[in-house]
């Protein structure tokens, strides 16, 4: 009976759910005319946060970028300015929903501030929210409260 047990799993094998730890990226940017990590270009306590819970977690760690899609932490960008237009959201999600299923990503914790504080992170959030329904990951939202805001929203 053990070889049986085998031979089923080795022909049926079990997958692996895939943890993605994302964001979108900021505003707030290093000024530099050389490509530099993602991780670095932005200057967000959220990113680099998230990143750390990422790495902690043993996960996988994206930023939505409103120009390059997702990009992962080490990938080099150089400086732009540039938020996601809504006439962008179509053709952006396709892209995202793209990149997921490359990386085979089954599970998303999305980390944005609330909807209140600026109102521009809900394209983010539908991109990937609609990106996430096309290849069938489940999307869990957590917000994310910038220090010294706890209990303005």
């Amino acid at each position: 009976m053990k070889n049986a047990a085998l031979a089923f799993s080795a022909a049926f094998p079990q997958t692996k759910a895939m943890l993605l730890f994302a964001t979108y990226c900021s505003a707030n940017k290093e000024v530099g005319t050389d490509d530099m990590p993602a991780v670095e270009r932005y200057i967000s306590d959220r990113i680099t946060g998230v990143h750390a819970m990422a790495t902690a977690a043993e996960a996988r760690f994206a930023i939505l970028s409103g120009q390059f899609g997702l990009l992962e932490a080490h990938d080099p960008i150089p400086y732009y300015d540039h938020l996601l237009h809504p006439s962008e959201l179509d053709g952006m999600t396709q892209r995202v929903a793209t990149t997921l299923a490359e990386w085979g990503v089954t599970e998303i914790r999305w980390f944005s501030v609330a909807f209140e504080m600026d109102p521009n992170v809900t394209r983010y959030r539908d991109v990937m929210l609609r990106a996430a329904t096309q290849v069938d990951a489940s999307f869990d939202l957590d917000l994310w409260s910038p220090a010294g805001t706890s209990g303005l929203v």
